[in-house]
């Protein structure tokens, strides 16, 4: 079939129309799109900073192997498109300069970033901390197309070195009895073997003793509970909770026990595993609710002998308990084995292994 002239050109118009159309349609949506590209990026960062530091184990925290971080900040790409170069850091005016500096090449659209401070904080800086007292994290940021960086700034507080917390779970989430202590290991941080005053004690209390037997090793624990209760070792209960934190305590060092002459369980717990790891008996602090044992190793048998330590103050014992008025160290031996057997078949107990969290790294700070 024959297609006339006119109709020729009234299709040719037509596909040029068409063509023409398309052609706007697409320079149009490019145009779009790569406006749409060209968008500004658009991030949500948010900073979590633990409320209160642990000033006697402060090593910890510039520790990542650990898990003790200080701040946890969690940075989100919100837009539409890549944010690049993003770099942070963090600075504690008075206690550290900017540290934990981290460089993110690119954040995509939907991503989610932790990013996480380890501060270095000196021995000299945190002995001086006797009370709690306040600091400020700021946290910096920038990242491509910002005129200039960012700083957001967080409070908390070191802890007096004394002060103990036992858990940073909040209270909502406490759910079992290891909730409630989840920070057991860094009780380790006050047994001080290496101090001078429990080094003279540990010296008057074993002589040159060096337990390598299961024998020597019984002998030093049912010594050092005699020697401390003639010395007149006094149990005192436990002081007022950390206003800030429900799960707080004061805890003494050993040299604290011994210049005092009294302390809590936990406190007498101490001061047993560091004058006897001083003559390098493995201990162990045993945590059941409301109480602490401490605990040591029989290098040959490889059984654990507890000792309930508060009985060493007599007048406590007489007191409260209906007891024998005289009791004796192998008989508090059998005490505390009889109250760690029980709270182990009802899963409410925490055994803190002294040397283990020395080599992960919870030291001594002083």
């Amino acid at each position: 079939m024959r297609i006339k002239p006119q109709t020729k050109m009234v299709l040719t118009i037509i596909l040029i129309i068409v063509l023409l159309g398309s052609t706007t349609g697409l320079i149009f949506t490019l145009t779009s799109k790569k406006s749409e590209a060209k968008g500004a990026p658009k991030l949500n960062v948010d900073v979590y900073v633990r409320p209160e530091v642990v000033t006697a184990a402060y090593k910890i925290y510039g520790d990542n192997a650990m898990g003790y971080w200080l701040a946890n900040t969690k940075i989100e790409n919100t837009g539409t498109v890549p944010v690049t170069n993003f770099s942070i850091s963090y600075k504690i005016e008075g206690y550290c300069d900017w540290t934990s500096a981290e460089l993110y090449p690119q954040i995509i659209p939907g991503e989610i970033i932790r990013d996480y401070c380890w501060p270095t904080f000196t021995a000299s800086t945190m002995k001086e901390i006797s009370t709690k007292s306040p600091a400020e994290l700021t946290v910096r940021y920038e990242y491509d197309g910002l005129d200039k960086p960012i700083d957001k700034q967080e409070k908390f507080f070191f802890l007096g070195k004394n002060d103990f917390i036992w858990s940073y779970i909040k209270e909502e989430e406490v759910f079992a009895f290891q909730d409630l202590n989840d920070n057991y290991p860094l009780l380790a941080a006050f047994v001080t073997k290496n101090d001078e005053t429990v080094q003279q004690a540990a010296k008057a209390i074993y002589g040159g003793l060096a337990p390598s037997t299961d024998a020597d090793t019984y002998y030093a624990l049912v010594r050092t509970f005699d020697v401390l209760r003639a010395y007149g070792m006094q149990y005192v209960y436990e002081p007022s909770v950390l206003e800030a934190n429900t799960f707080g305590q004061y805890i003494q060092y050993p040299a604290d026990s011994l210049n005092r002459v009294a302390g809590t369980c936990i406190d007498l717990s101490i001061l047993f595993c560091a004058l006897l790891e001083s003559v390098s008996i493995k201990t162990y602090i045993y945590l059941i609710p409301g109480h602490a044992i401490p605990a040591v190793l029989m290098p040959e048998s490889g059984y654990i002998y507890p000792i309930e330590s508060t009985f060493m103050d007599l007048a406590f014992v007489q007191s409260h308990y209906d007891v024998n008025p005289q009791i004796t160290a192998d008989e508090c031996i059998d005490i505390a084995i009889d109250y760690i057997n029980q709270n182990v078949e009802e899963g409410t107990y925490i055994k803190m292994d002294v040397g283990q969290a020395w080599d992960n790294g919870v030291m001594p700070a002083w």
